[in-house]
């Protein structure tokens, strides 16, 4: 069973600094079993990163319908939808499965009383640490993940991110470099519903990110990645501005180049549309 001193000691040789900020996606299954569970890795987060650093999570959810409430806090939900053939709304809000046990981290980091969290009601984030109300506070409604977001707000800070026992596929910041990139098919749109019943939409809404991982290849050539294991979990730390460096330059080259190619994923179906058409930006 992991202790914190041994995950502290891991996320050391990984080569995360104190004093940084960091946003961090985990799977507790792939690291083992810990000492103390989710509540320990945050606990070996803030010894390493100290006083003057920040721990970022996404706090996204995954059910059907999203409901929206002018009561904070929110509870946000998507999937991944069949829709309609409008390519830019092709049906509910798109996001990967972070999955049960990843969920955990996140609510761990959530529940602090020192937690702060944005207030999207989709396309949540919290924060704890010295930069964490600054980070997610105000976050945009439409283009979440956009320019105005916490992941660009972690660019601005020359941030980090750490995959724990997860892939590509679940890196968030390659949707920033997307709308960086002003590729076509981020200007989609999502359906969201009130507790009343009002109707809304949200632009800018995430698409499918299995094509994400088509990245990790360049991202290995350019030395952008430590690895290394925290747990039993294969980890993957690196600054976020070459990440998204790299997929801008990826976009710019061929702007379908991060879709995946599952012939069944009607989402990329529609965005490579987009993308051959050219839908401008309908705002």
């Amino acid at each position: 069973m992991w202790t914190q001193k041994q995950l502290v000691d891991d996320l050391t040789d990984i080569g995360l600094p104190a004093g940084s900020t960091v946003l961090v996606h985990a799977s507790l299954d792939a690291i083992g079993p810990v000492d103390g569970g989710a509540e320990t890795l945050v606990a070996a987060f803030q010894e390493v990163l100290g006083a003057e650093g920040t721990l970022l999570v996404p706090t996204f959810t995954l059910e059907l319908e999203t409901h929206v409430s002018s009561d904070a806090p929110l509870t946000p939900a998507q999937t991944n939808g069949s829709g309609s053939d409008d390519p830019l709304n092709p049906g509910p809000i798109l996001r990967s499965s972070s999955g049960s046990d990843q969920v955990g981290f996140a609510e761990a980091v959530r529940r602090r009383p020192d937690a702060f969290r944005s207030e999207h009601p989709a396309l949540s984030f919290a924060a704890i640490g010295h930069d964490a109300e600054a980070l997610i506070s105000h976050g945009p409604f439409h283009y979440p993940l956009g320019s105005d977001s916490p992941l660009a707000r972690l660019h601005q800070r020359n941030g980090w991110i750490l995959l724990i026992g997860v892939g590509h596929t679940d890196n968030i910041s390659f949707h920033l470099a997307e709308i960086w990139a002003s590729v076509p098919y981020v200007h989609r749109t999502a359906p969201m519903k009130s507790i009343t019943g009002e109707e809304t939409t949200m632009l800018g809404s995430p698409g499918c990110p299995a094509g994400f991982a088509k990245i990790e290849p360049l991202l290995r050539q350019g030395r952008i990645l430590h690895r290394r294991y925290i747990g039993n979990a294969e980890s993957q730390l690196m600054r976020q501005q070459q990440a998204v460096s790299m997929a801008i330059a990826m976009l710019q080259g061929n702007p379908s180049a991060l879709l995946c190619d599952d012939e069944s994923c009607r989402v990329c179906a529609m965005a490579r549309r987009m993308t051959s058409e050219q839908i401008l930006d309908p705002i």
